[in-house]
């Protein structure tokens, strides 16, 4: 690490913790988004440089090939211009002019008990096995719609009710229940993004109303991703199907409550026998698979390498399948995957052969991607476009005159945007499919409203 890679990291954290501390000072009623994005490139990429060896596994080298100390500098400096034009885009208030005026769209508070039999569904969807291929193949996406961030939508509204003390104590029994019947999901499951998100939720929720972080909340997640992470791959391999690793959606075999337990068990053998036998090897080992989830550094420098000297420009190729995304598979069961904009990335970069490529799925993220379709111009002008589509996204969702229903959608969402390590086309593909199928089932609880603008007439004084 040499000192310009250390100050670039440094800025990286610097630019999130400033624009925190403004929102924190102002009277704004929205969420600090930039902090929340500008913070997981924090984390994606000047964390790792403090710990991680800056090498690529590639699959013609055992050892992984060493980057060299340019492609990681270059790397941070693509991140700081990266994210300072997100934050360029996010205040050009182009965004703005999107964003519909009329009507509105609120929540009922008379129909709130619609609202807790959506939650008190979600508490059954939790515990029961159900397949997301239930529908079939096109209807895959709509279950996983419904069965997620339909029950999570609910559990927010009722949620942000408890912190401001307006709720019953039938709300405090379902919100109990639906906390621990979604651990309980996503521990049977196998996907620790099912328990890491309802505890993201909570947090953002717990922002938007107390107006800090809540440290408790952070800690929570650090213990909890590092908890369960040293398990995760003796659980895959034991009830996930071999010919899908890494990228199957449910396990194939054993109960909930057998996999569940299984999980827990093999997470807590593994940390006792580091804390039987303590020294920094053991828990180097035990920790790194669980870091390099959360490291971009060393697959952006590579990228840096390797573009255009071994791989060219791709010129916009890769972003084709967000339109493709738009269209729902049940109306397209033959429309191509966007595990194929990964797929290209993994043989072309040398991380994957083609024969193992349903087996794993790697991408590179959306600041990566866009250097990958047009250099420098690509990575910074795709995330400039990423600002203009959160400041249409803050605005319209988690503005005050948004209203609780939009506001709670704003936050279930947030998650999603959060992954900043997803291709563009998986970025934001889903989400307008997510925003009509939660407002769909949420028909039975929403108020529409049009807003009348007054027009004032002026009488000439006499």
């Amino acid at each position: 690490m040499t000192l310009g890679q250390a100050l670039l990291a440094l800025l990286i954290l610097y630019l999130p913790w400033h624009s925190y501390l403004r929102w924190k000072r102002s009277e704004q009623s929205d969420l600090p988004i930039f902090s929340m994005i500008s913070f997981m490139y924090c984390l994606f990429f000047a964390v790792p440089l403090f710990w991680e060896p800056h090498t690529i596994s590639q699959v013609d080298s055992a050892a992984g090939r060493a980057l060299s100390d340019g492609s990681v500098t270059r790397a941070l400096l693509m991140v700081v211009l990266g994210v300072c034009s997100l934050w360029l885009g996010m205040h050009t208030r182009i965004g703005q002019f999107f964003v519909p005026r009329n009507p509105k769209i609120g929540l009922a508070p008379s129909r709130l008990i619609y609202v807790r039999g959506v939650l008190a569904a979600g508490c059954l969807l939790n515990v029961y096995d159900l397949s997301p291929y239930i529908l079939g193949e096109g209807g895959r996406q709509l279950t996983t719609i419904v069965v997620s961030f339909v029950p999570m939508l609910a559990f927010v509204l009722v949620f942000r009710n408890f912190l401001r003390r307006d709720s019953t104590h039938l709300d405090r029994i379902l919100l109990a229940a639906f906390v621990l019947t979604r651990l309980f999901n996503g521990l049977s499951s196998g996907w620790l993004g099912v328990s890491m998100s309802l505890i993201i939720i909570c947090g953002v929720v717990y922002v938007a109303e107390r107006r800090r972080i809540p440290a408790v909340a952070v800690v929570l997640v650090v213990f909890f991703v590092l908890f369960f992470q040293v398990g995760k791959q003796d659980f895959r391999r034991t009830y996930w199907d071999e010919r899908t690793q890494g990228v199957s959606q449910t396990p194939t075999q054993g109960g909930r409550i057998e996999r569940a337990s299984f999980w827990v068990e093999r997470s807590l053998a593994k940390w006792r026998q580091t804390f039987d036998d303590p020294n920094l090897e053991t828990l180097r080992a035990l920790l790194v698979p669980s870091l390099e989830r959360i490291s971009l550094l060393n697959q952006t420098a590579n990228v840096i390498e390797l573009t255009p000297s071994v791989v060219p420009y791709q010129y916009g190729w890769l972003y084709s399948y967000i339109g493709v995304t738009l269209i729902p598979r049940f109306a397209w069961p033959d429309k191509p995957s966007v595990n194929e904009a990964n797929q290209f990335y993994q043989v072309a970069y040398g991380l994957t052969t083609e024969d193992k490529l349903d087996q794993t799925s790697i991408a590179a993220g959306t600041l990566t991607e866009g250097y990958i379709n047009f250099s420098w111009p690509g990575a910074l002008g795709i995330m400039f476009l990423l600002g203009i589509f959160f400041d249409f996204y803050q605005t319209t969702f988690l503005a005050r005159r948004s209203g609780p229903l939009l506001q709670t959608m704003g936050i279930v969402l947030l998650p999603t945007l959060l992954a900043i390590e997803a291709q563009l086309a998986q970025y934001l593909g889903g989400i307008i499919q997510e925003v009509v199928v939660m407002l769909i089932v949420m028909l039975p609880a929403i108020k529409i409203t049009r807003s009348i603008r007054r027009v004032r007439t002026l009488q000439p004084q006499h």
